[in-house]
């Protein structure tokens, strides 16, 4: 009946991926090398992309690197069959990561740390079609991720990881411009990580990683109020004999919130083989979207009328499928102080239909390219920087909106078909990696 705002999401980090909403590059080496750095790391973001790997750091020492990010996402536009546009607004925010690696306090034990933003979603819209269910999306999110990895052999490594996710979102929408909603909510929740390394020879890697899936399960308060004018339903849509109840009673409402939203499950098998001063990178990544069919809020309490219902309490169903994205990725050592990183990404839609493409989550299929620098100050002191930039495919979309763009006491949906046109994602990062 009526299109229902999922939570959306806006992370520190703040970037659309292309699939949903996940956010895979955590470094400045993987912002450079299109996150393909599974198989093989060159720092202490190992901890993160595959702590198996910390195993084979050579020095056992105290490894940090920190990592600041400027996002700027471009206006997306949506382009409706009858000619019209829509605008979202532009965003910039920063980011910080950090990974850390412990010495081999013990023989063939090693521990990480890291702390990352998974997933992303940000966007706004300020056209009443849109805001109708995309006024605005925001969610900060934080995922500490410690580690352990034992070194079974000199070639053969495993690795064991917990997951801790906080989110804290925001999400607001209007009914052009006679009533508005807003949500608030935060959550922590779990899950956990896998990694194998195995290394045959001192060129030559192989890697596997899992990430489990992490239910976000998000609670907070919502407020729901009617601004427009009083309007009895007579009878109609509220039902007969209720002494004309106007929508701002219908409507209004404040209480307790909640709803989930998954981080799905990823398989990640890669490999990476050195000749002389290049290394050559490759990851192919299996996200398991289909765990996402749908959010519904839940609501304490809240008005039982089909206005409030059909507007704000009606589940959304979701048809999204399991994605393949391949990274691929090249490191050069020009000297001994100077290594060159390039990558390239391709990554799959994953809506199966245009009704699971909408003003929150303009899910499409994207390319990215990568690349980056890292310099050596000294033997414990590193300095990079890196840039991305992704080029966002149009997608087709059938999303819900009012007819007419008036809303009234009997309500009258409509669907505006349509595309989102191509968009674009730039990241740029700096950062220091150091040993003792």
């Amino acid at each position: 009946m009526f299109k229902k705002v999922m939570l959306g999401t806006i992370l520190s980090a703040c970037m659309l991926n292309a699939a949903g909403y996940k956010i895979p590059e955590q470094s400045n080496d993987g912002l450079a090398l299109g996150a393909s750095n599974v198989a093989v790391n060159f720092g202490p973001d190992a901890a993160y992309y595959n702590p198996a790997n910390m195993m084979f750091m050579h020095d056992s020492r105290h490894y940090f690197e920190n990592t600041l990010a400027w996002f700027h996402i471009h206006p997306v536009k949506f382009h409706t069959n009858d000619g019209r546009e829509f605008k979202s607004q532009k965003f910039d925010t920063m980011a910080s990561t950090f990974h850390f690696v412990s010495p081999e306090h013990y023989e063939n034990w090693r521990f990480g740390l890291s702390l990352a933003v998974p997933v992303g979603v940000g966007i706004g819209w300020s056209n009443k079609d849109a805001a109708f269910s995309g006024k605005r999306f925001k969610l900060k999110a934080v995922e500490l991720n410690p580690t352990v990895a034992y070194r079974i052999n000199d070639k053969l490594a495993v690795a064991l990881g917990a997951r801790a996710v906080y989110t804290k979102g925001f999400v607001a929408t209007e009914l052009y411009g006679d009533g508005y909603r807003h949500v608030h909510g935060d959550g922590i929740n779990f899950g956990y990580n896998l990694a194998l390394s195995y290394k045959p020879t001192d060129e030559l890697s192989f890697a596997v990683t899992y990430r489990s899936k992490v239910s976000l399960k998000v609670s907070g308060k919502t407020r729901s109020d009617y601004t427009g004018k009083p309007q009895a339903n007579g009878g109609g849509a509220g039902g007969a004999g209720n002494g004309g109840a106007a929508l701002n009673s219908m409507l209004d409402f404040y209480g307790k919130t909640k709803v989930n939203i998954p981080l799905p499950a990823q398989l990640q098998l890669a490999t990476a083989y050195k000749l002389y001063d290049t290394t050559f990178m490759f990851a192919y990544e299996r996200t398991f979207w289909s765990s996402f069919n749908g959010y519904d809020f839940e609501y304490d309490n809240a008005p039982k009328n089909p206005i409030f219902y059909g507007l704000y309490d009606k589940k959304i169903e979701k048809n999204y499928r399991n994605t393949n994205t391949f990274r691929f990725g090249i490191a050069h050592e020009l000297n001994p102080k100077i290594r060159l990183m390039a990558g390239f990404v391709y990554d799959q839609k994953a809506a199966k239909n245009p009704y699971s493409v909408s003003f929150d989550l303009p899910d499409t299929k994207s390319y990215a390219y990568s690349a980056g620098i890292n310099y050596k100050f000294s033997e414990n002191l590193e300095f990079a920087f890196s840039g991305l930039y992704q080029d966002r495919q149009k997608s087709s979309a059938s999303v819900k909106a009012m007819k007419d763009q008036k809303f009234s006491i009997r309500p009258t949906p409509t669907t505006l078909n349509g595309h989102f046109g191509d968009a674009k994602i730039w990241i740029l990062s700096t950062g220091i990696k150091y040993k003792f």
